[in-house]
């Protein structure tokens, strides 16, 4: 007499590649947490990733702007800039008769 088990074949959810973690915050933080997510079906933890994740976001594009200030600076940098200018001056205007 065999036994037949049921596989689940469901396909894995996102919760997969998640960890849980218990981070403190301020009470203030954690009351505006608790009053935006109120009665919504999306969840803290999908408020706080998405918070994080825009957070992130705009700590690398100003690493980012700085990078390219500091280069905008160099003067071998602007030698580079301003040869591919000139080797695509042409292209460019051909490229703008194109579009009119």
């Amino acid at each position: 007499m065999g036994r037949t088990v049921a596989k689940d074949t469901a396909p894995k959810r996102a919760r997969a590649s998640s960890r849980k973690v218990t981070y403190s915050l301020p009470a203030a933080v954690a009351h505006e947490v608790d009053r935006r997510c109120a009665g919504s079906e999306r969840g803290k933890s999908r408020l706080v990733a998405e918070a994080l994740a825009f957070y992130f976001a705009a700590q690398d594009r100003r690493a980012l702007a700085l990078l390219y200030a500091e280069a905008a600076q160099d003067p071998q940098f602007q030698a580079d800039n301003d040869a591919v200018q000139q080797d695509f001056a042409a292209l460019d205007r051909e490229a703008g008769k194109a579009l009119r």
